[in-house]
C-alpha cells in the first residue's frame, strides 16, 4: 500500500455523513465542518461573487475551536492527515455549497515536498471522483505560504493541474521574491498587515506601487480581511482586483443558504467617498 493510499484510509475513515450528505469531520476529539466565505470583483459598478474560499470550523463538546491555534499544535504526519482531511471535507461538500461559483480557493500549509506531493494527489484524486459522479467542480486554486518554497510548491500544484495563489502575503523581500519566481495567478494580501495599511495614507501609497508591480507581471492582488467601510475604500485605493471580508460576506457552513445578490458600491461606501475604478477589467 503506498503512502497516498494509507492517507486516503486515514482521511476516509475519519468523515461521516449527516442525514442530507453532508461530510463531518472528526479528528483529535473535534468536529471539523466546512465553510465558504465568498471573494468579490467589480463588474460594472457592482461587486459580484467570482469566487469562494473554504476554510474549516472546528467545534469540540459543541463549543467553537479556533482553527488556528488548533492547526499550529499539529506535526508531522498528525498536520498531513488533517491537512488532507479538510481538503477532502471541503471537495465533498461542494454539490451542497449554494454558491455558483466557478473557482474555489484552498490553503495548503508549509510542509516537506514530499508531504506536499501526497495532499495534492489526494486533493487530486477527489476532484477527479467528483466529477466521476456527475457533479461539475470548480478550478481549484491552491494558495500557496508566500515564502522561499513558493516556486517549488507551485511547480507541484499545477503538475497535479491545480492553479496557484500566494496566501498571507505582506512587504517582505522573501514575500515579494516568491511572487516574482512562483508567478501566482494572485496574491492573498495578509489581512491583519492590510488592515493596518488601511488605517496610514502613506503606507497605502507604497500598497499602490507594490499592486502596480505585481499588475505588470500579470499577478492580481485579491484584499483579504475587509471588516469596515474604510479598509474597503484601502482597497479601492491601492487597485486590488478581488475583495473578502465580513464587510462584505462572512464565511457560511455548507448546506446553509447564501444571498448571492451584487453588492452595490453605495451601500459599501461613505457619502462622497473617492472610488478608483479597477485598473484591469474582470
Amino acid at each position: 500500500m503506498t503512502s497516498v493510499e494509507t492517507l486516503q484510509r486515514d482521511v476516509a475513515s475519519s468523515i461521516r455523513h449527516d442525514e442530507i450528505g453532508l461530510a463531518i469531520g472528526q479528528f483529535d476529539g473535534h468536529v471539523l465542518r466546512s465553510a465558504y466565505q465568498p471573494v468579490y470583483r467589480l463588474q460594472n459598478g457592482r461587486l459580484a461573487v467570482v469566487g469562494a474560499r473554504a476554510l474549516v470550523r472546528p467545534s469540540r463538546d459543541g463549543r467553537p475551536a479556533l482553527p488556528s491555534r488548533f492547526f499550529e499544535r499539529l506535526r508531522g504526519g498528525d498536520r498531513l492527515t488533517f491537512e488532507c482531511l479538510c481538503q477532502a471535507l471541503h471537495i465533498a461538500n461542494l454539490p451542497y455549497v449554494d454558491l455558483d461559483t466557478a473557482t474555489l480557493a484552498l490553503r495548503l500549509g508549509p510542509m516537506p515536498r514530499t508531504m506536499l506531493d501526497a495532499a495534492l494527489a489526494l486533493l487530486r484524486r477527489a476532484t477527479d471522483e467528483l466529477e466521476e459522479e456527475g457533479y461539475d467542480p470548480p478550478r481549484i486554486w491552491c494558495e500557496l505560504p508566500a515564502t522561499g518554497m513558493a516556486a517549488e510548491q507551485a511547480g507541484a500544484a499545477r503538475a497535479h493541474g491545480f492553479r496557484v495563489a500566494l496566501c498571507d502575503f505582506g512587504p517582505e523581500p522573501a514575500g515579494i521574491s516568491a511572487a516574482m519566481v512562483a508567478t501566482p495567478d494572485y496574491v492573498r494580501l495578509d489581512g491583519a498587515w492590510f488592515r493596518t495599511v488601511a488605517r496610514a495614507p502613506e503606507a497605502r501609497i507604497l500598497l499602490a506601487r507594490l499592486t502596480t508591480l505585481l499588475h505588470g507581471q500579470g499577478i492580481e492582488v485579491l484584499a483579504d480581511g475587509i471588516e469596515t467601510t474604510a479598509q474597503f475604500e484601502a482597497a479601492l485605493d491601492v487597485g486590488a482586483d478581488m475583495f473578502q471580508g465580513f464587510l462584505l460576506a462572512p464565511p457560511f457552513l455548507a448546506g446553509s443558504a447564501f444571498t448571492q445578490r451584487p453588492l452595490r458600491l453605495p451601500e459599501l461606501l461613505r457619502p462622497h467617498a473617492k472610488i478608483i475604478p479597477l485598473r484591469r477589467p474582470a
